[in-house]
């Protein structure tokens, strides 16, 4: 029981957490205390590296000034120079010697760092090459004058950074003098070559002191950030996993267990791990879910069964529909034509009364023979497939117009067409739209004085919804349920004719769109039919 709880898949989520944060910090840490302490070394020689160079150019300066200046004044008093001008009296010192003189000076001041002229070609045989650093160093700067020799070496027991830069002969009365020394081992010196080099050696215990005090430092912060890790984790993995896990769990475990082992407490044990517990209830619901699955795929099959015979009745429906609106048409032209017979053939022979029944025949039959071409139309929308592709409505609308100007004339009509946007549309279908909204804001304005029509769009939400309005009859809003339904009518047939299909035709286009068709009316103050060719159709889209 123990071994079982101390198993590592037994753990609780914060406490395997824990333990694979704390080695992951505490690695980070080591490289990040390696990376910085590197970054200081590197940075340290380079520190040191100009220190060396602004000393350098301190002294050399120095001795340029002497060199350059003060000599020549010296020697236009009648003075002279000598490396033994302390013994002679109205000598001053060589150039060499003055920089040797203010090197050790400077090196006094700085902190125990060291300055020392030496030369492989030394007049002054103490200021000779005297160990391999030195000889390197002048291999080295033959072959770049210009360039900074420097390595890190061991002086007096502590660690010490070397650097030598290059001498060079920068006045010809340099050259000359050491020319003509007798104790010059060279006699064939020109200007510009190197003469010697400026050996400056600098300490670096401080600088060391300061980087392992550095890396104290990291390595503390590693470890208190570990520790604030940890405290995250713990508080945070309690508040943000664990409870959450055990509300789920409890939550879970409701969808199939009685109330009165649901809660968390119940179901959750706080020294396992969450996340087992967790997929153990998760694959007993998903048992059910499977359960559930395959009665619902049962369920899909009847229903496609259905499905495919709710399609055999349609087609057949369809079908009987177009088959008796063809068959119809023929009885109902040989009607009409008969009664047309009798009335121009045998008119003389027939009382008034006679041919007003003829007439009456003969109106009715053609009454059916457009109900009937209007139920064919109807029944060809669900047939006609949908082709849709950028429509300019304007361009629709002005067409319908030009092909109702019939309607129109004798009348007093005022048509206001606003800005219809581009849309995604069939077409043919949405002409057939405009033809039958703009018909029947035609037919419903016939008595006014004025008839009055816009055809425009707004937009609400985002949606565009585009409209016809009249300021025709109108009709009474408790009957706008029947406004699209098939042979309906909101006016008598003897004041307004028409097939009552018209709207139901507009119906079904504009839902084979994907849209909506709604109106909105007031009686004697016109009627405005809205509709959208899609659900979130955008203005300007």
């Amino acid at each position: 029981m123990i071994l079982q709880r101390l198993a590592l898949q037994n753990w609780r989520i914060g406490t395997k957490l824990i333990v694979l944060i704390i080695p992951l910090v505490a690695l980070v840490t080591v490289i990040t205390a390696w990376a910085l302490h590197h970054r200081n070394l590197t940075k340290l020689d380079d520190r040191l590296l100009q220190r060396a160079l602004s000393l350098h150019t301190q002294i050399m300066a120095d001795r340029g000034y002497y060199a350059e200046v003060i000599v020549p004044r010296i020697i236009e008093l009648g003075g002279s120079l000598g490396a033994d001008y302390r013994q002679m009296h109205g000598q001053f010192p060589l150039p060499a010697t003055f920089l040797r003189e203010v090197s050790e000076i400077t090196s006094s001041k700085h902190e125990g760092y060291s300055a020392n002229l030496i030369s492989p070609w030394p007049i002054n045989k103490d200021k000779g090459l005297k160990d391999q650093f030195q000889q390197d160093a002048f291999a080295y700067l033959t072959k770049y004058p210009l360039g900074q020799f420097f390595r890190t070496d061991t002086g007096e027991g502590r660690a010490v950074m070397r650097f030598l830069m290059a001498d060079r002969a920068s006045a010809q009365s340099c050259v000359d003098c050491h020319n003509a020394h007798p104790r010059s081992p060279r006699h064939d010196f020109k200007l510009h070559d190197v003469m010697g080099g400026l050996e400056i050696t600098m300490p670096m215990d401080k600088y060391i002191k300061e980087d392992q005090q550095d890396l104290v430092l990291t390595m503390g912060g590693g470890a208190t950030l570990c520790l604030l890790v940890v405290g995250i984790v713990v508080i945070g993995t309690r508040q943000i996993v664990a409870r959450p896990l055990a509300r789920l769990a409890g939550r879970m475990r409701e969808s199939h267990n009685p109330p009165w082992e649901s809660s968390p407490q119940a179901v959750f044990n706080p020294l396992g791990d969450e996340v087992r517990y967790l997929t153990a209830i998760y694959q007993r619901m998903q048992a059910i879910i499977a359960r559930q699955q395959k009665e619902l795929k049962e369920a899909n099959t009847r229903l496609q069964a259905q499905v495919v015979e709710l399609k055999a009745i349609n087609n057949e429906l369809e079908a009987f529909s177009y088959s008796v609106s063809h068959d119809l048409r023929a009885p109902l032209r040989a009607m009409d034509g008969f009664s047309r017979i009798l009335l121009e053939e045998h008119a003389s022979e027939l009382s008034d009364e006679v041919q007003n029944c003829l007439q009456e025949v003969r109106y009715n039959t053609q009454q059916m023979d457009n109900l009937v071409n209007a139920l064919l139309r109807f029944s060809r929308l669900g047939r006609q497939p949908l082709t849709k592709r950028a429509v300019a409505p304007v361009e629709l609308v002005n067409h319908v117009l030009r092909d109702l100007h019939g309607e129109q004339e004798g009348r007093r009509v005022e048509i206001t067409i606003g800005d219809l946007p581009a849309c995604q549309a069939d077409p043919v279908l949405l002409k057939q739209v405009f033809v039958n909204l703009l018909s029947n804001a035609l037919k419903f304005t016939r008595h006014c004085e004025v008839a009055r029509i816009v055809i425009d769009c707004q937009v609400d939400n985002g949606q565009c919804a585009y409209f016809v309005k009249d300021n025709g009859v109108g009709f009474e809003m408790q009957y706008v349920d029947k406004l699209f339904g098939v042979f309906q009518r909101l006016h008598r047939a003897e004041d307004y004719q028409g097939t009552g299909i018209g709207l139901a035709m507009v119906q079904r286009i504009i839902h084979r769109h994907g849209g909506r068709v709604w109106a909105e009316a007031e009686v004697n103050k016109g009627a405005t039919l809205y509709f959208t060719l899609t659900e979130g159709f955008s203005h300007g889209k």
